[in-house]
């Protein structure tokens, strides 16, 4: 009796310092940097995540890898994006305040940012 071969799926990503490594990403398995929790992904899946989240690199992805377990909750997800718009909208604002200003005064206080 013939036992079946597991199919290897090589795929190329970049080592953190810039070379190109074969990896078979069938089979992977990887842990979760905050749960400690191993978690295995269908190759195509994580070949995409690779590429996508991790600019293609195999070592950030295996040092910085949190999985949904680990990850902050809904809630907190979106706390932290609430703050961080209203930060983003407050600058916008204190800028806007500048330009009104300028234009009431008729001078410009920063000459060299609009050229």
């Amino acid at each position: 009796m013939k036992k079946s071969s597991k199919t290897k799926h090589l795929y190329t990503l970049n080592s953190s310092a810039g070379t190109p490594v074969n990896i078979d990403l069938n089979n992977y398995r990887v842990e979760c940097v905050k749960t400690g929790q191993r978690k295995q992904f269908y190759h195509k899946y994580l070949f995409n995540l690779i590429s996508r989240k991790y600019e293609g690199n195999i070592d950030l992805f295996r040092t910085t890898y949190v999985s949904r377990a680990g990850a902050p909750d809904k809630q907190q997800r979106r706390k932290q994006q609430i703050i961080s718009r209203i930060q983003r909208l407050s600058v916008q604002l204190s800028n806007l305040k500048g330009e009104l200003a300028e234009v009431e005064s008729g001078t410009e206080c920063f000459p060299l940012a609009n050229k």
